[in-house]
């Protein structure tokens, strides 16, 4: 039996002896991601006009001549599908004419968007294949620690994975882009345009966030977009390719003080969870929210069906409530323009005319709107949906009058 025990022993000190402390959690978890992680190059055609004699129309018949050129940008992505749907940023595959897909094994394919949103920055592309692809294991962003070690990983080259590892400065930084905002992961991990569209995963191998490089002079500092984002949008990606607008049921009103909500619909998910005129709105989310456009911006990334948590100032007492989003009543866009502007349109001749005007010195009956937004409008539906998709901003209307063609500007 002494034998026995001796010799496990020493297979046991030998054992030990072999184990390499070389891997450590940050490689574990490496290895269950790098297969799901993938590059991404796109290809864009852009064409141009040259004319050497001052743009003279006369001239351009005869010496006007085109030049196409391609361009082409590297990215990074990952599996969330085994039937070869993948993330990335919005930035990534910005007016693509091509998208190619490389894996770690370097196979390439060929993928297209299947749905997009540029406030978001996010992207989702489906292989045109068959086969069946690895899948990222996605985690909880509303459950992380600052400090948390993290990596950063990406595949901006096609031939082997890039990672960089650092810690959680902030688990919800909210920074301006474009002409809005968005909430982000922040981390010490460095984040190269290259790496743009990977994947941010903790230890335990679970995604927490996609990587965006979006402040190429912040150094080093990285941004992630938080995972729970994305499985909020997801299931709209796939099912409508676009992300559908929430109905609350409250209208607001910018103030000194803040954000004043100035009607509740009757049956409306606001009226349902208690909230009353006058309330002003405190935090979405806990993010704190002072005018429309920060309203708009939280509310982009939670579609019908989801709840919010929503803090209100009410008599000087602060209130919590839960509201559950809904999809927007039939023609709310129309009735909104009718019960704010008195813009009454129809359809009845070749082209959208407006019937009834409120506003006679800026719109009168019979104008023809051609386009909001600089999106043609060729049917009531079309301004329907720029209406409900652009509410708590802006619309700009070209209409047209006699031999006049105009624009006007309605903050809604």
């Amino acid at each position: 039996m002494r034998y026995i025990v001796n010799i496990l022993l020493i297979i046991f000190i030998s054992t030990q002896a072999f184990a390499s402390h070389r891997v450590t959690p940050v490689v574990e978890a490496i290895r269950k991601f790098e297969d799901t992680v993938v590059n991404i190059r796109t290809e864009k055609i852009i064409r141009q006009q040259f004319n050497s004699f001052f743009n003279d129309p006369f001239f351009d018949n005869f010496f006007g001549f085109n030049r196409a050129y391609k361009t082409q940008s590297l990215g990074s992505g990952f599996f969330v599908d085994k039937n070869g749907i993948i993330v990335t940023n919005y930035h990534v595959t910005k007016a693509a004419n091509k998208i190619f897909v490389i894996l770690n094994n370097g196979k390439q394919y060929s993928a297209e968007i299947i749905g997009s949103d540029k406030i978001l920055d996010l992207a989702i592309l489906k292989i045109k294949n068959d086969t069946t692809f690895p899948v990222a294991n996605l985690g909880d962003s509303d459950n992380l620690y600052l400090g948390e070690t993290v990596i950063a990983m990406g595949n901006p080259f096609g031939l082997n994975s890039s990672v960089t590892t650092g810690v959680i400065g902030s688990t919800r930084r909210i920074l301006k882009v474009d002409d809005g905002f968005s909430v982000f992961i922040q981390t010490d991990a460095m984040i190269n345009p290259g790496n743009s569209g990977g994947p941010l995963i903790n230890l335990d191998g679970e995604v927490i966030g996609i990587n965006t490089a979006i402040y190429r002079e912040a150094q080093g500092i990285g941004f992630s977009i938080p995972i729970n984002v994305l499985k909020r949008v997801l299931p709209d990606f796939l099912k409508y390719g676009l992300i559908r607008k929430s109905y609350t049921g409250f209208q607001t009103h910018g103030t000194q003080e803040g954000l004043k909500i100035t009607n509740i619909t009757t049956d409306s998910p606001a009226k349902i969870a208690g909230l009353k005129k006058d309330d002003m709105i405190v935090k979405i989310e806990g993010i704190p929210v002072r005018n429309k456009k920060a309203l708009k911006y939280i509310l982009r990334s939670y579609p019908p069906e989801t709840t919010i948590e929503i803090v209100v100032n009410r008599n000087e007492e602060q209130l919590q409530r839960s509201l559950s989003l809904e999809e927007f009543p039939q023609n709310y866009g129309l009735e909104y323009l009718k019960k704010e502007f008195g813009l009454v349109f129809t359809d009845k001749t070749s082209l959208i005319t407006v019937k009834i005007t409120s506003i006679p010195s800026y719109i009168k009956r019979g104008d023809a709107l051609i386009s909001v937004n600089n999106k043609e409008i060729n049917k009531l539906a079309d301004l329907e949906n720029i209406v409900v998709n652009n509410l708590g901003g802006e619309i700009i209307m070209t209409l047209h009058r006699g031999n006049n063609t105009f624009k006007i500007k309605l903050e809604i």
